[in-house]
């Protein structure tokens, strides 16, 4: 189950960067905050399971590396944390 759960994180982490690049690609300003909105969301959602999920330490600086890196673009596109 935890093993699930980590790769879960890493996969959410990979999605919400996947959504960031389409918002920085979109020209259409509903596609591109559709897209930031889903980023920020998958963020929320990473950061909350975190501290529940029994990472080893390759996964938690896999995982750590991915919420950071996914913050900055989400502070260049306009979010705020």
């Amino acid at each position: 189950m935890n093993r699930a759960s980590a790769e879960f994180l890493k996969i959410d982490l990979e999605t919400a960067l996947t959504f960031v690049t389409i918002a920085r690609q979109a020209h259409d300003s509903a596609r591109k905050e559709r897209n930031c909105r889903a980023a920020r969301k998958a963020y929320d959602t990473v950061v909350k399971l975190f501290g529940r999920v029994e990472l080893n330490d390759m996964d938690r600086q896999v995982v750590m590396d991915g919420l950071l890196q996914l913050q900055k673009q989400l502070v260049e596109l306009g979010e705020q944390f």
